[in-house]
């Protein structure tokens, strides 16, 4: 697997953080068609060679997806996808990297 990692800090609190992650959560699934859910704090995603948790914490959230080696080739294309998908969805003045 290759893993992508990114964390964002955020001024949002735990709910309206997770609204954020659910619309994040919904365009990536309709883009790649995967299936999400939550775990306690953590959104868990999952599609054909793709894993993913986004956790939500009170300041930060922290993404992580293993790409099977199918999608290795499009790492690099999924990363910047979901860090594009963060940028719109997040009020820019509430998060810094």
């Amino acid at each position: 697997m290759s893993l992508i990692h990114l964390q964002k800090k955020h001024a949002l609190g735990g709910a309206e953080a997770r609204k954020t992650a659910e619309i994040l959560a919904d365009r990536l699934a309709a883009e790649y068609n995967a299936k999400w859910q939550w775990q306690d704090n953590d959104l868990k995603l999952t599609a054909k060679g793709v894993h993913g948790l986004l956790h939500v914490g009170h300041d930060m959230v922290d993404i992580k997806v293993d790409l099977g080696m199918v999608l290795r080739p499009f790492r690099g294309k999924i990363e910047n996808r979901i860090k594009e998908e963060l940028d719109d969805i997040l009020d820019r003045e509430n998060f810094s990297d």
